[in-house]
C-alpha cells in the first residue's frame, strides 16, 4: 500500500494471516509535499519531484511483486493544496497510479481502525499527527466514534521554517484551535499517539530513561513524564534533537513543534495514560479491506499462529495443551485480569512449539528474545514480557532470562509467579508427551486445596522424569502432588 502524506510517502508490503498483518517491506521517503502549503497554498516543488521519483520506484516494485491492487491513502496536503488535482494527473501520467485524496474525517476513521488492528483492546482518544493536520478520534467498544480533523500539523501551523520557529509564540493559536474540541474529545483515560514525529519523541524518551524494552508499539508514558518530555523538546532540548544520533534532519525539525502540540493537547484532554501506536492510517486501510468475518478475529492469536507457522508442533499441539493447562488456571493469582489471562494462556500455547531448530544450549534465551520482539500485536509491554518469560520457563527452569531488567521492572511478583508456573506446566506436558497432540489428550491435570494431580490413559507415559516435572510444578504452586492414584509429598520424592 502507498501512504502519500504531507511529510512522508511510504510504501509498505504486508503479509496477511487472518486478522494479523506484518510489514515485510517498508520504505519511507520524507518528500515534504506540504512544506510550503501555509505560505503558498501549493505543494512543495522539490517535494513533488521527489514524490514522483519515489512513486515510480514503488510502482515498479509493486508490479514486479504482482501487487496489482495497491491501496492508496493520500491525506491533508493532497486534498488541500491548490495544485493537488494537477499533481494527481501528473502522478497518473507518470506511473498509472490513481490517487484519490481521502477526507479528514475518513482519515481519522482509518487511523482509528489501524490502532484497533494493532491493539484490539484500545479505549480512549487516538491522536494522529501528520504534516498538515491532526486527527482526533474517540474509540469505544472496539470501534471509532466521534472524530475531527484539525489544521494543526507542523507545516500548517509553522510552515517550512521549522528549524528556527518561535514556538512559544504559537501557543495561543494552538490553544484556540484545541479549545473548540467537542466534549466527547476533550477528556480521556488513555491518549494514543499515532505518527512518526511522536514515535520519535517517545523513542528519545525511551533512551533517556534507560527503558529495558526496545519496542515502540504500546510504549506507555505517564502524563507527567510526557509533559516534561514535550517541554524539553521545544525548549532546551531543541539542539539535542537536531543532533540526535540516527535522526534524519527532516524528521528532527518536526519534533520541537510536535512536542509543543502534545504538551498543549495533554493540558486539554487530561489523559491518565499516554500510549504509542505503531499502527494507524496504513493499517486501517488494510484492515478496512479485510472480510468482516476476518476483522472479528483476535489479531494476537492469529499473530501467534503466523509466528509459529511451519511447525506442526505448534499448529496441532497448542489446542490440547490449552485444555491441559486450563485445569490449574484457577490455582493461580490474577496476572492481568481473567479475560486477559485466558487470552495470554492461549497465546503461550500457540507458541509452545517454538525453538525446534535452535541450538539446545541457547534455545531458552533465543525463545525469550524471539517472543519479546515478535511482530505480534495486541500486547502491552508487561504482557509481552510475561509471554516471553512463560515460554522461557517452558524450556529452562533455573536460568536467568536474558533481559532480567525487563522482567523486574515491568512485571509484578504475582505476574512472574504465574508465568513461571504456566511455563512449568507447559514443560510437564512436553516432557510427558514428546509434543504429541494425541498424547496430551490422554493426560489429565487437576488440583484441589492440597495437591496437584496428574493422570494418564497411557500408563507408559508416567516415568520418573514426568514425576520430576510434576513435582517442580507442584512446588511452583505451593501444593503437594500425586501421580496416578498415590499422593506423594514434595519432600518424599526428590527423584529425576
Amino acid at each position: 500500500m502507498l501512504d502519500i502524506g504531507s511529510n512522508s510517502i511510504r510504501f509498505v508490503v504486508y503479509d496477511i494471516y487472518g486478522s494479523h498483518f506484518t510489514p515485510v517491506y517498508n520504505e519511507k521517503v520524507l518528500a515534504g509535499l506540504g512544506r510550503d502549503l501555509k505560505t503558498t497554498g501549493r505543494l512543495s516543488e522539490d517535494g513533488k519531484k521527489l514524490a514522483l521519483v519515489s512513486l515510480a520506484r514503488f510502482k515498479a516494485i509493486a508490479d514486479a511483486r504482482g501487487l496489482t491492487q495497491l491501496l492508496i491513502g493520500a491525506t491533508a496536503a493532497m486534498r488541500e493544496a491548490d495544485d493537488a488535482a494537477e499533481f494527481i494527473t501528473e502522478i497518473y501520467d507518470a506511473t498509472g497510479l490513481q490517487v484519490t485524496p481521502i477526507s479528514g474525517k475518513e482519515e481519522a476513521r482509518l487511523s482509528a481502525l489501524g490502532l484497533l488492528a494493532g491493539d484490539p483492546g484500545a479505549r480512549g482518544l487516538a491522536a494522529d499527527l501528520g504534516g498538515a493536520s491532526l486527527e482526533l478520534i474517540r474509540i469505544d467498544d472496539q470501534r471509532p466514534g466521534e472524530r475531527i480533523s484539525l489544521p494543526l500539523g507542523p507545516f500548517d501551523v509553522v510552515g517550512g521554517n521549522l528549524h528556527d520557529a518561535d514556538y512559544h509564540a504559537l501557543i495561543p493559536q494552538i490553544d484556540a484551535t484545541l479549545a473548540s474540541l467537542p466534549a466527547a474529545l476533550s477528556d480521556t483515560k488513555t491518549l494514543y499517539l499515532i505518527g512518526g514525529a511522536w514515535r520519535n519523541l517517545a523513542s528519545i524518551h525511551m533512551t533517556r530513561s534507560f527503558y529495558p524494552l526496545k519496542t515502540m508499539q504500546n510504549y506507555a508514558l505517564d502524563p507527567l513524564d510526557g509533559a516534561l518530555l514535550t517541554r524539553w523538546a521545544y525548549n532546551e532540548g531543541r539542539s539535542a534533537l537536531f543532533d540526535w544520533p540516527g535522526m534524519r534532519s527532516r524528521r528532527a525539525e518536526t519534533l520541537p513543534y510536535s512536542g509543543l502540540l502534545l504538551e498543549r493537547l495533554i493540558r486539554v484532554v487530561k489523559p491518565r495514560r499516554i500510549e504509542i501506536s505503531l499502527t494507524g492510517l496504513r493499517e486501517g486501510l488494510v484492515f478496512d479491506h479485510l472480510p468482516k468475518a476476518i476483522q472479528g478475529r483476535d489479531a494476537l492469536l492469529d499473530g501467534c499462529r503466523d509466528f509459529a507457522s511451519g511447525s506442526l508442533q505448534s499448529e496441532l499441539f497448542g489446542p490440547p495443551l490449552m485444555t491441559f493447562i486450563e485445569a490449574i488456571a484457577d490455582a493461580l493469582p490474577n496476572a492481568f485480569g481473567p479475560e486477559k489471562d485466558h487470552r495470554l494462556r492461549q497465546a503461550a500455547c500457540l507458541l509452545a512449539g517454538l525453538g525446534k531448530n535452535l541450538h539446545p544450549d541457547y534455545r531458552a534465551e533465543l525463545i525469550f528474545e524471539n517472543v519479546l520482539y515478535a511482530p505480534i500485536s495486541g500486547l502491552s509491554h508487561p504482557q509481552r514480557v510475561w509471554l516471553a518469560l512463560t515460554l522461557f520457563r517452558s524450556v529452562s527452569r533455573n536460568r536467568k532470562p536474558p533481559n532480567r531488567e525487563a522482567v523486574d521492572q515491568l512485571l509484578t511478583a504475582d505476574q512472574i509467579s504465574v508465568a513461571e508456573s504456566l511455563g512449568s506446566a507447559i514443560r510437564l506436558a512436553i516432557v510427558a508427551t514428546g509434543r504429541t497432540p494425541d498424547l496430551v489428550d490422554a493426560l489429565t491435570l487437576s488440583h484441589d486445596a492440597t495437591h496437584v494431580h496428574l493422570r494418564s490413559d497411557v500408563p507408559e507415559l508416567m516415568t520418573e522424569q514426568v514425576e520430576f516435572r510434576l513435582r517442580k510444578l507442584s512446588e511452583r504452586l505451593g501444593l503437594r502432588y500425586s501421580l496416578g492414584s498415590e499422593a506423594v509429598s514434595g519432600s518424599d520424592a526428590d527423584r529425576g
